[in-house]
């Protein structure tokens, strides 16, 4: 064997010089060609997998051939190491051998049970099994194969389970097995197939496929990013649709300082040459693009997915936080994504359990042409503010222009009729910029120097970072319940006192 090698080598050599030379005949030249797309094709599979939970096929050799193991194995990957957990068909082994490491059974008194890392999947590893089944305790070497099934159809994949949503109810994500069936409401459905994993025959037209991992991502919707940035996914996201100067969420305004995040053109007209000559397959937007179809149309053309995602949709402030989990998912960071979003309702829980101030709240700007924006009273902001103990009311005022919109203009008028004894004034920062002073307010409009909040000093603004700040949410809901039970100490991460 080793001869053979050497003497393969030693061919290989020759060819390679002859080519330099130019001096090499076609058909050397063609051997050379055809050795290297032989050599690319028979390198190594990756066995890396993203991390999460997975089921694979395993089998054994080795032995007297009466034991074997479960004929499926759980792999478990974190931070890029897998283990695996096999369950044998016996209750004798004591321990195992794993690389020289042992082992010890972990289920006393049933099937003799071992979890231990391997280098992923597919991988083939020797192995020591300690069995007491006979007069005296014997190491018998195996060999275990860890592989991904090869033939898989989707009409026989099974529900496994559900990823457990406690607010949001614009989304769901229905497990089977290695498999994640996404559905956003009225924005179509997604199989996430992790590294790997084989993707099934008979996928439903209607059902994207998206192949993890996911990167070079082109991200449209900016109020998302925050929540990517806050699961370690940004690594996954090379192109936006903001520009440096237009990001208040600090690291992507660091990424796209240092080059590894680009500006690809805005929602409604993108890059199209750029993002495919970078790779990119798979685009967040938001439902902005509804208004560009064609965009849609045409990323899709180009074989660059598209996901719409409806954060803004949730009327709990805290459904549209738990996205969070959609997007730790699809970038492989599913834990990090439920830790985060697990301390941020723990945060604000006592604040949810109190009962409400009966105090009025009034969330606006003032837009250039002198109208207020406000927000829906079926809307999250609106929900937050009831979260932290206040009230929004419009008084009788009714939205006129039935849209999907969060937000509706009133007229200065209609406004100050609704709005005169509100207890607090919280300024939408993000719509027009901040304010720096009462004084600037009433400037706008002299009529809000009758405002009850006004002459108490119970005037806030928002920064203009509001609509990215995604994961803001408590902090906002902190705030506003310190305004208005006077508890606390006056510190306010979200809101500023003018």
């Amino acid at each position: 064997m080793k001869s053979r090698k050497l003497t393969v080598i030693i061919v290989s050599l020759c060819m390679c010089v002859s080519v330099l030379s130019g001096c090499g005949s076609t058909a050397e030249k063609e051997q050379v060609q055809h050795a290297a797309e032989t050599q690319t094709a028979t390198a190594e599979p990756d066995t890396s997998l993203e991390d999460g939970e997975y089921t694979v096929n395993v089998e054994l050799e080795g032995g007297s051939g009466r034991a074997s193991v479960d004929s499926e194995a759980k792999v478990k990957v974190t931070d890029g190491q897998a283990y695996a957990t096999i369950v044998w068909s016996s209750t004798y082994y004591d321990y195992m051998l794993v690389d020289g490491k042992k082992y010890t059974n972990e289920n006393e008194g049933g099937n003799s049970t071992f979890t231990f890392p391997i280098a992923g999947v597919p991988c083939t590893m020797d192995v020591v099994g300690d069995t007491t089944a006979m007069s005296q305790p014997h190491e018998i070497d195996y060999t275990l194969t860890f592989s991904f099934a090869k033939d898989v159809s989707f009409k026989e994949l099974k529900q496994t389970g559900q990823v457990k949503l406690s607010y949001a109810d614009q989304f769901q994500i229905d497990e089977y097995g290695n498999y994640k069936l996404i559905t956003i409401v009225d924005n179509g459905r997604f199989l996430l197939i992790p590294k790997g994993v084989p993707v099934p025959a008979d996928v439903p037209e209607d059902v994207t496929v998206l192949q993890q991992p996911l990167n070079h991502v082109y991200l449209v919707s900016s109020a998302v990013m925050d929540l990517i940035c806050q699961t370690g996914g940004l690594s996954h996201v090379a192109y936006t649709a903001l520009k440096e100067d237009d990001w208040y969420v600090q690291q992507a305004k660091d990424a796209m300082a240092d080059g590894s995040l680009v500006y690809a053109g805005k929602y409604s007209a993108p890059d199209y040459e750029q993002l495919l000559q970078g790779g990119c397959t798979f685009a967040i937007e938001n439902t902005m693009v509804t208004h560009n179809p064609e965009v849609k149309e045409k990323l899709e053309e180009l074989g660059i997915r598209v996901m719409v995602e409806r954060s803004s949709y949730e009327k709990h402030p805290l459904g549209r936080l738990e996205w969070i989990k959609l997007f730790g998912i699809l970038f492989g960071k599913q834990q990090q994504a439920d830790d985060y979003f697990n301390k941020q309702v723990k945060r604000v829980k006592p604040i949810m359990e109190k009962k409400s101030t009966g105090k009025k709240v009034a969330f606006f700007a003032v837009s250039s042409d002198g109208t207020i924006t406000v927000r829906k009273p079926n809307d999250y902001v609106s929900a937050m503010i009831g979260l932290a103990g206040g009230t929004y009311s419009l008084g009788n005022y009714t939205d006129e222009e039935k849209n999907a919109l969060s937000t509706m203009k009133m007229q200065m008028e209609d406004f100050y009729s609704a709005e005169i004894d509100a207890d607090v004034l919280i300024y939408n920062g993000t719509i027009e910029g901040e304010l720096t002073s009462i004084d600037e307010l009433v400037k706008k409009n002299s009529l809000f120097a009758d405002f009850q909040a006004v002459k108490s000093g119970q005037v806030y603004t928002t920064g203009s970072n509001f609509y990215q700040q995604s994961t803001g949410t408590c902090d906002f809901i902190e705030d506003l319940n310190q305004i208005l039970t006077g508890e606390g100490d006056g510190t306010y991460r979200f809101l500023k006192k003018l």
